[in-house]
């Protein structure tokens, strides 16, 4: 996947995004990528001015016009006379609209075009109509199985449950999310990102161990994993949760 265009949806205009925005793009002087803001262009101009951040701004209405030294700008209208103000659902509509038009560019560009989110309020916004954004876009583009992958060239993490309450996420885990999951992974790997994976699966239990009858990592983990094992994945599991992130531990993986 050659990737030309990164979008960034603006999300939240009161969040402290536009924060990260300045930031972020004050000390990165070279942009390898075309980066594109979706957003209102006089609200971030305001904000990154209150901040004392300096960046120019390239207002562009197709991605086409987009420049590689520039960050790039396609302006979403937006009424709000304050540079901050308190977040409501008020501004619900234009979240709503810069999602629209960046689903609907990554839509015409599914080969060379990524997204990246700022933050929504789940209060306002989402209003328990999805556990989070990754399920709100996951309607939006009416894809099934969608998996979380919080992605690092040496070690990535997928977890399993989103946005949920503790006391419900074990009665959320099944080996048929767990197969379906690790499936996904594995084509992204395999497809996009031409590369072979190499997956350990964590137990739920401290130490992969319980004083309880029911054991997941016995009745669910392990039969998820043998099964997909038979179907050639480099796989292996559980592992202690509690231990497996130091370096030593998933290095011998």
């Amino acid at each position: 996947m050659n990737i030309e265009y990164v979008l960034i949806v603006l999300g939240e205009p009161n969040s402290t995004f536009s924060e990260i925005i300045g930031k972020y793009f004050t000390k990165t002087k070279v942009l390898k990528k075309k980066i594109i803001l979706i957003g209102n262009l006089k609200l971030i101009s305001k904000q990154l001015k209150k901040l004392n951040y300096n960046l120019k701004l390239n207002l562009i209405t197709d991605i086409k016009d987009a420049k590689k030294k520039f960050i790039n700008m396609i302006n979403v209208d937006l009424k709000q006379k304050k540079t901050y103000t308190k977040i409501s659902n008020k501004s619900n509509y234009y979240i709503k609209k810069c999602f629209e038009i960046s689903l609907k560019i990554l839509n015409n560009n599914k080969t060379n075009c990524v997204l990246i989110n700022g933050p929504v309020s789940k209060k306002t916004f989402l209003k328990k109509n999805y556990l989070g954004i990754t399920e709100y876009l996951s309607h939006k583009t009416s894809s099934q199985n969608e998996a979380m992958l919080i992605y690092n060239d040496k070690l990535s993490v997928s977890p399993l449950t989103t946005h949920i309450p503790v006391k419900f996420v074990a009665k959320k885990i099944t080996s048929e999310k767990i197969h379906n999951n690790v499936i996904n992974l594995n084509k992204f790997y395999k497809t996009i990102l031409k590369r072979k994976s190499k997956i350990a699966v964590l137990g739920l239990n401290p130490h992969c161990e319980t004083i309880d009858k029911f054991s997941e990592e016995d009745e669910i983990i392990k039969p998820a994993i043998k099964k997909l094992k038979k179907k050639g994945l480099n796989i292996n599991g559980p592992f202690s949760a509690d231990t497996f992130f130091l370096k030593k531990k998933y290095e011998k993986i």
